[in-house]
């Protein structure tokens, strides 16, 4: 009877995964050239002066915040989404807002090495925090090659390899040209950016 139950738990994984893997396949081929990709491009190309100069890429940052007090702790997930646009020596970030699957944006933020204070990011990975010039921090960002609508905290479809390499590139450029114009050194640590002397 045992073995019984050992089967079917064994074959309803089975179909579990199966099923994933199919939902997966599905939106990653939906995600190359889809409406939230193009939608995201648009965006980039309307605030941008020369947006076709600027690579676009869709972006995140999620914060977890841990509180409760007692025997009870309670954790918060926090959202952002950005559109990115990019190109050597400048940045874009504009905040994206999902309203009923329309894509809204709100008011662009441009770094460039004299107005931002500090880059801080770790070499080979695709996270950024920004900081103004007296190191507050003004927005983080995480880029990935493949974004699917896995629940309505993931609302898009966006597949950018491309884009993806290119960001990670840019991001080594970018925090070394800011941080040798400001003369400052990071750690390449979430939310500690300066070591401590």
């Amino acid at each position: 009877m045992e073995t019984k139950y050992i089967i079917i738990g064994v074959v309803v994984i089975v179909v579990l995964f199966v099923f994933y893997y199919i939902k997966i396949t599905i939106d990653e081929k939906k995600g190359q050239n889809s409406e939230e990709k193009q939608k995201v491009k648009d965006i980039i190309k309307k605030i941008t002066p020369e947006g076709e100069d600027y690579t676009a890429l869709y972006a995140v940052w999620e914060k977890i915040d841990i509180g409760g007090g007692g025997r009870t702790v309670t954790t918060t997930t926090h959202y952002w989404y950005y559109a990115v646009g990019f190109k050597p020596g400048e940045l874009y970030v504009v905040p994206l807002s999902f309203d009923g699957g329309d894509i809204s944006y709100g008011e662009p933020m441009n770094f460039t090495k004299e107005n931002t204070g500090m880059i801080n990011a770790k070499e080979g990975d695709s996270w950024m925090s920004i900081y103004d010039l007296e190191g507050k921090e003004i927005v983080s960002v995480l880029a990935g090659p493949s974004n699917t609508k896995d629940d309505k905290y993931h609302p898009v479809n966006i597949q950018q390899k491309e884009e993806y390499e290119a960001f990670c590139a840019f991001i080594k450029e970018f925090m070394k040209e800011v941080n040798d114009y400001h003369n400052v050194t990071v750690t390449g640590k979430v939310g500690k950016p300066l070591a401590k002397k």
